[in-house]
């Protein structure tokens, strides 16, 4: 897929889909953290979080190969600042459970975590993430998507609690509140209109 150019505050940034030619980008910024969130390597979401820290990055780069796992890269310059992961409930199927409990039908596409590296928080790379995301997806046909943000309040949150994002972040992008996931994970939903 062919770069998409951010707009808005976040206009320094490109975005690219994850892919056999952005896989190296990825696994870079992936071994700058440590496989983030103890060597996850974002396969939690695919439903293969058990698998042992040092099988998880040849999982993932298989499930990329094989075009089964997306995300949204964010790059300034040739590096990888930040990604939102995507897929449809079938490529990410891990915590759909309590969709029957809400009430709430699946959503045709999940946003499941957002990263930004250490050195380029509050610049605006989430919101990049995620309207780039959202992007991708219109290409791909478009849909029901779901994310599943903090809402903060007003709160002070350690960065490693946002994997889900903000409520403020997804709002902004013209999401709405269909369900609560607890005191404070909320489920949001967007029609997206392909492209």
């Amino acid at each position: 897929m062919a770069a998409i150019k951010s707009r808005g505050p976040a206009a320094r940034f490109e975005i690219r889909e994850l892919g056999s030619k952005t896989w190296p980008d990825f696994a870079r910024i992936m071994e700058k953290h440590n496989g983030v969130w103890n060597g996850c390597w974002c396969v939690a979401f695919h439903g293969q979080p058990d698998e042992p820290v040092n099988s998880r990055r040849a999982y993932k780069e298989q499930l990329v190969r094989a075009n089964r796992s997306h995300a949204a890269l964010v790059y300034h310059g040739a590096e990888v600042v930040g990604w939102c992961q995507f897929g449809s409930p079938a490529e990410l199927p891990a915590r759909l459970g309590g969709f029957r409990k809400l009430g709430v039908d699946p959503p045709d596409w999940r946003l499941t975590c957002f990263f930004v590296d250490r050195d380029r928080r509050k610049e605006g790379v989430g919101e990049a993430a995620l309207a780039g995301a959202l992007g991708i997806i219109a290409t791909k046909g478009g849909g029901t998507v779901d994310g599943y943000p903090i809402a903060t309040r007003g709160k002070k949150y350690s960065n490693s609690f946002l994997w889900g994002g903000t409520e403020s972040m997804f709002t902004e992008a013209g999401f709405r509140q269909v369900a609560a996931l607890g005191a404070g994970k909320l489920v949001m939903r967007k029609a997206v209109r392909r492209r």
